[in-house]
């Protein structure tokens, strides 16, 4: 449920951006443009200085030799047996074959240059089975008996032979790990197999760092949270929170990949409906707590950093200028200037830095 969770994170800020995008309109009277805090809702405790467990990123010669094997096999071919003669499982093996009932063929039971995976269960059991220890190149007979569901009822539960010619037999063949190899495939980037582990294990480390920032971020979010005391009561906000994010996710997922979320995930639409609940208590947290900090904390904001994050949501957004886009946020935040929304957000995200930024590990924890 990572994957969720670190989803719903983003969202604490992306929510509020989508108003501008066209969401519901939001009153801003008197409370903070973005989140909807007013001075009072919260009592900070501890923002500063919160601890957190921190996640080893050490990457070890077994962990690259992993992903190394892993990469190897994914560029193996099928290639022609040549060093013995005998049908094993897992081969690949092209046959001609007649089956017979009572020695009368029966349609269907034809086949030229058929390929087979022995053990795929592409044909019957019997079949598949009757090849294995066959040689190249001969012809032979087999007895077998269908299943008893098979699909044409003629033949279900009932006995026949197959005369079978072996044509080939092919096997999977890993290639053999060369400079030559890695230069070939990487089309130049990589010209040694030491440098291409290099580059996998640069990446297993990246992987593992972006994962204890997200653990990081969990741990220092919840302490913050635990920290606050919230002098209103939250769940209105937090349902909203909650609508907000299921309708996300059952935009993206069913328009995606035409299923609901839960069955996406694998799991019950209860147990998926309680964890996004239970990530909008986070998120709509965080935002208020957050906002306290900011108003707390006293941020000054530029003008160099209100065009410039201007600009960027103009870019993540699609507005071609910048009185289209405050026009949007007047909108959508009941009239609010866009100038001073940027600069809320601004300094939400002074007070979302200097949260995790000054996150501290715990004494005594290995990284």
């Amino acid at each position: 449920m990572k994957k969720i969770i670190a989803v719903v994170l983003c969202l604490a800020l992306c929510m509020s951006l989508a108003a501008c995008g066209g969401s519901e309109k939001q009153s801003t009277t008197g409370k903070n443009i973005i989140t909807g805090y007013k001075n009072g809702d919260v009592t900070l405790g501890q923002y500063v200085g919160l601890t957190y467990k921190p996640y080893s990123t050490e990457v070890t010669d077994e962990e690259v030799e992993k992903a190394f094997t892993a990469y190897m096999e994914s560029k193996k071919e099928k290639v022609e047996v040549t060093d013995r003669y005998d049908i094993r499982e897992g081969d690949f093996v092209t046959v001609d074959y007649v089956g017979k009932k009572d020695g009368v063929e029966f349609e269907g039971g034809t086949g030229t240059k058929e390929n087979l995976e022995i053990g795929s269960n592409t044909f019957i059991k019997d079949f598949e089975q009757g090849l294995i220890g066959k040689k190249n190149g001969t012809s032979f007979t087999i007895d077998v008996t269908f299943p008893e569901n098979y699909k044409t009822a003629a033949l279900a539960g009932q006995p026949a032979t197959f005369d079978i010619t072996v044509k080939g037999i092919k096997e999977w063949k890993i290639p053999e790990a060369t400079d030559a190899f890695i230069t070939e495939k990487t089309s130049g980037e990589f010209t040694t197999v030491e440098g291409y582990k290099a580059n996998l294990k640069a990446q297993i480390r990246a992987e593992k760092e972006q994962e204890a920032e997200l653990e990081k971020e969990n741990e220092v979010v919840q302490k913050l949270i635990e920290n606050t005391t919230y002098n209103i009561d939250m769940e209105p906000e937090i349902q909203r929170g909650f609508e907000s994010i299921k309708n996300y996710y059952e935009t993206i997922i069913n328009g995606t990949y035409g299923i609901d979320p839960a069955t996406f995930y694998g799991i019950s639409t209860e147990d998926f409906e309680n964890t996004l609940r239970s990530q909008a208590a986070i998120s709509v947290k965080f935002e208020y707590a957050r906002s306290a900090i900011a108003e707390a904390e006293r941020f000054t904001v530029t003008d160099e950093e209100i065009d410039n994050l201007t600009q960027d949501q103009m870019d993540q957004y699609g507005f071609t200028s910048v009185e289209e886009y405050y026009q949007k946020i007047a909108e959508n935040f009941d009239g609010a200037s866009g100038r001073d929304y940027i600069t809320e957000l601004i300094k939400l995200e002074k007070a979302e830095k200097l949260i995790f930024s000054s996150a501290v590990p715990e004494t005594g924890s290995g990284s």
